[in-house]
C-alpha cells in the first residue's frame, strides 16, 4: 500500500526536511529509518526504486580525498527526492554532467591531440554503462545530458574555437558510431538566447563563439561574486585546486618558461586563470541549475556531496579521471591506466596504438596481440569492461578461420576474456568448425555429442534445464553437467565438478541487436567491484553447494568458491546464480554457501550477484554472423539474457581442454 512523500510537487523540499533520521551509506538507504520519519502518502515501491537507483550512481562515484570534508548525507536525500520524483511518474531519469570540453592544449606529454580517441570512447562507454544498470533495474532506465563547457573557458587557455567545435563534433559521431544511444549532447547554445538559425556549422559557430561567452556572463554572472566571499566554500576550494593542478601541465605548450616568465610568474599565472575560471564557472552552474533544475546534477569536479555527485568519467584508479586530460592505456589483463601521455612514453612495457591514422591509446606488449603476417595481420582492441576484439588489418575477406593461431588465442584468453575473432569465419560450417577446435585444445563431447547447438527449442530441454531456451539464463561456470564420483576424505563416494578449461563458440546466425546478449563476467574484474565488506580474500576457503532436478538431478557439495587458475595463479570465481522458480518455467537451482545460515549465505550470494552483472564488470556481447568467440570458463562467468522466443538465434559451442 503506497504511503508516498506528501503532497505539492516539491518533494525536495519535503524529504530534505527529513535528512537527519535518514542513514546514508555509500549511496545506499536504510528504508526502515525512511518508514518511520516521512509524510504520508509516499510511495514505498518508487522509493524503493529511487533509492537502488541512487546507490548504481554511488558506484561511480569519484573517490573523495580523505581530507575533504564529507556532506555526502547533506545531498543524499536532495537526490533522492529528484529521483523520485522521475520514477514516481514512471519516466527516464534525466542525469546532466556539464563535461567534455575539449583535449588539453597540451599535446607534447599530456594528450595524444586535439580530438576524441579511446579515452573518449572509454568514458562514452562507461557513462553509458551508468544509464544502463539504472535500466537494470528500472525499465524505463535513464539518459544522460553531457553539456559541453568548451566555451566558458577556452579562450583563457589559448585553445582555438574551432578546436573546440571539432572535438565537440566528433565526440557526438563517436555516441552515434558506438551506439551509445543514453548519451545525448548539449551546448552552450542551449543555456542563452541568441539569435541563430536552426542548425549551425563550423564557421556559425566559431564567429558567434564570444557571443555566447558574453551572453552567458551578462545573463547569469553574480554581481557580487567576489573571489574571498566564495573561495570560503569548501566546493569551491575543492574545484579550484583542481584547476591549479592541471592547468600547471595543460598550459606548459601555450605559456613556456622564458626569460620573462620565470616559474613564480608562471604560477601566479595560472592562480588568476584558475580564478578567472572559477567565476566564469559560477555563470555556467547557474544556467546549468536553470535549465536542467529536475536533473540529477552530475560534476567531475571532487566535491562534498551536498549539491552535485562527483563521478569519475574513466574507470581507472588514477588522479587522471577525465579523458580530455591524459591517455590511457590498457594492460593485458584488462585493467585500464590512465596518465600523461610522456609517462606511457617513457614505459617501456606499453606501446602506442593508432586508429584511424591518429594516435589513439597505450597497449601493453605482447606477441599474444600479432599473428597472421602473411595476410596483413590483425588488430586487436580492448573491450570494455573485458576482453580483447580481434579483426583482420586488411579487412574481412583477409583472412579465415585456418589462419587463427589457436595457441595465441587461448594463451590470450587466460589472461583476459572473452576473446572475439570477428570478420573470420564469414561462412560458418560446423565440420570446419570442429577441426578448428582440435587446435586449441582437447576437444570434450558433451553427452550427446562433441558440438553443442545453443537455440530455443521451446520445453525441449534436452536435460539442459533452460540452456535451449529463449530465457534470461543465471551466471555460471559449466561446471554443472560434467561430473565425477570420487572418494573423500571419509572414505564416502561423491559427485565432484570437473568443467571443461575453456568454451569455443561460433555464431552460426546474428542476433537481434538489443536481446539475446551473452554476458562474460570476469573474476579480475568481479573482485574489484565486490561490496567493501567482502573481498576475494574473505571468500578463500568458503565452500558452497548446489542443486537442480536438471543435468540428471544433480547435487554437489563442497565446491570452492575461490580457485587458482592453473597457469596464471589468480583467485578465480567458481560459482552458480541461485535461480528460484520465480525467475524459470524450468527447473530451479538452489544455491547455498556452506558453514553460513540461510540470511548469511543470501547476504553473499546476492553480493556476488550483483558484482557480476555490474556493467563495469559483464560484458554484453551482440553476436554477428561468423563470430568466433574463445573464453576462459576458469577465468570467467557467463550467461545469456533472454530474447523472443523461436528467433533465430543461433550459436555452436565446443568446450576443450
Amino acid at each position: 500500500m503506497p504511503i508516498a512523500i506528501g503532497t505539492g510537487n516539491q518533494p525536495a523540499e519535503l524529504l530534505d526536511a527529513q535528512i537527519s533520521d535518514i542513514e546514508f551509506a555509500g549511496g545506499g538507504f536504510n528504508l526502515e529509518s525512511l518508514s518511520g520519519s516521512l509524510p504520508t502518502m509516499v510511495d514505498t515501491t518508487a522509493l524503493n526504486h529511487a533509492s537502488k537507483i541512487l546507490h548504481i550512481i554511488d558506484r561511480y562515484r569519484l573517490k573523495r580525498s580523505p581530507v575533504a570534508p564529507a556532506k555526502a548525507d547533506e545531498g543524499a536525500l536532495r537526490f533522492l527526492a529528484v529521483i523520485y520524483s522521475h520514477v514516481r511518474a514512471g519516466e527516464v531519469v534525466p542525469m546532466c554532467l556539464p563535461a567534455f570540453p575539449f583535449k588539453s592544449p597540451n599535446t607534447s606529454t599530456k594528450v595524444l591531440g586535439k580530438l576524441p580517441d579511446r579515452a573518449e570512447e572509454l568514458a562514452l562507454a562507461h557513462l553509458n554503462g551508468l544509464c544502463l544498470a539504472i535500466a537494470d533495474v528500472y525499465p524505463p532506465g535513464a539518459k544522460l545530458t553531457i553539456i559541453s563547457d568548451g566555451l566558458v573557458y577556452n579562450d583563457l587557455l589559448g585553445v582555438p574555437d574551432k578546436d573546440v567545435w571539432a572535438y565537440g563534433e566528433t565526440l557526438r559521431a563517436l555516441a552515434v558510431e558506438k551506439s551509445y544511444d543514453n548519451i545525448v549532447f548539449s551546448r552552450l547554445r542551449d543555456l542563452v538566447s541568441i539569435a541563430l538559425p536552426e542548425q549551425i556549422d563550423e564557421m556559425t559557430y566559431v564567429a558567434n563563439a564570444s557571443n555566447f561567452r558574453r551572453a552567458l556572463l551578462n545573463t547569469f554572472s553574480r554581481p557580487d561574486w567576489e573571489w574571498k566571499t566564495v573561495s570560503q566554500s569548501e566546493d569551491v576550494c575543492l574545484t579550484y585546486r583542481g584547476y591549479i593542478k592541471f592547468l600547471e601541465t595543460d598550459l606548459a605548450d601555450v605559456f613556456p618558461l622564458q626569460d620573462d616568465r620565470s616559474k613564480t610568474r608562471y604560477k601566479r599565472g595560472i592562480e588568476y586563470i584558475a580564478k578567472e575560471m572559477m567565476a566564469r564557472g559560477d555563470a555556467f552552474a547557474s544556467a546549468v541549475r536553470q535549465k536542467y533544475k529536475d536533473h540529477v546534477r552530475l560534476s567531475i569536479h571532487p566535491s562534498t556531496g551536498a549539491a552535485k555527485l562527483s563521478i569519475s568519467p574513466l574507470p581507472t584508479t588514477s588522479m587522471y579521471t577525465t579523458p580530455w586530460h591524459c591517455a590511457v592505456g590498457f594492460r593485458l589483463d584488462g585493467t585500464v591506466v590512465s596518465g600523461m601521455r610522456s609517462d606511457f612514453d617513457n614505459d617501456d612495457t606499453m606501446e602506442l596504438v593508432h586508429e584511424n591514422g591518429k594516435p589513439s591509446y597505450f597497449r601493453e606488449k605482447s606477441d599474444l596481440l600479432s599473428w597472421g603476417e602473411g595476410k596483413g595481420g590483425i588488430t586487436c582492441q580492448p573491450i570494455y569492461p573485458s576482453g580483447w576484439m580481434i579483426r583482420p588489418a586488411n579487412g574481412p575477406k583477409a583472412m579465415n578461420i585456418d589462419d587463427v593461431d589457436a595457441n595465441k588465442v587461448r594463451s590470450l584468453s587466460e589472461i583476459n576474456s572473452p576473446v572475439i575473432m570477428r570478420g573470420i569465419f564469414n561462412k560458418p560450417n560446423e565440420d570446419v568448425f570442429i577441426e578448428k577446435s582440435k587446435q586449441f585444445g582437447e576437444p570434450l563431447p558433451w553427452k550427446f555429442g562433441l558440438l553443442l547447438k545453443v537455440k530455443d527449442h521451446g520445453a525441449d530441454t534436452r536435460g539442459l534445464n533452460n540452456v535451449l531456451s529463449a530465457e534470461w539464463m543465471p551466471f555460471h561456470f559449466d561446471g554443472l553437467f560434467k561430473t565425477v564420483k570420487k572418494v573423500n576424505e571419509r572414505g564416502e563416494e561423491t559427485l565432484v565438478s570437473t568443467p571443461p578449461r575453456f568454451q569455443f563458440f561460433a555464431g552460426a546466425t546474428a542476433s537481434p541487436r538489443h536481446t539475446g546478449f551473452t554476458l562474460f563476467s570476469s573474476s579480475t574484474m568481479v573482485f574489484k567491484h565486490l561490496p567493501p565488506w567482502i573481498t576475494a580474500e574473505s571468500l578463500a576457503g568458503k565452500t558452497w553447494s548446489v542443486s537442480t532436478p536438471s543435468f540428471d538431478h544433480i547435487v554437489l557439495e563442497g565446491i570452492p568458491l575461490i580457485a587458482s587458475h592453473p597457469t596464471t595463479g589468480k583467485p578465480c570465481l567458481r560459482y552458480h546464480e541461485p535461480w528460484p522458480q520465480s525467475k524459470t518455467k524450468f527447473d530451479e537451482t538452489i544455491v547455498k554457501i556452506e558453514g553460513h545460515d540461510e540470511v548469511e549465505s543470501t547476504a553473499i550470494c546476492e553480493a556476488i550477484n550483483s558484482a557480476l552483472h555490474d556493467r563495469r564488470v559483464a560484458y554484453y556481447h551482440t553476436w554477428e554472423k561468423g563470430d568466433l568467440v574463445v573464453s576462459d570458463n576458469i577465468l570467467m562467468m557467463h550467461t545469456r539474457s533472454d530474447f523472443n522466443a523461436g528467433s533465430d538465434r543461433e550459436l555452436w559451442r565446443i568446450h576443450f581442454e
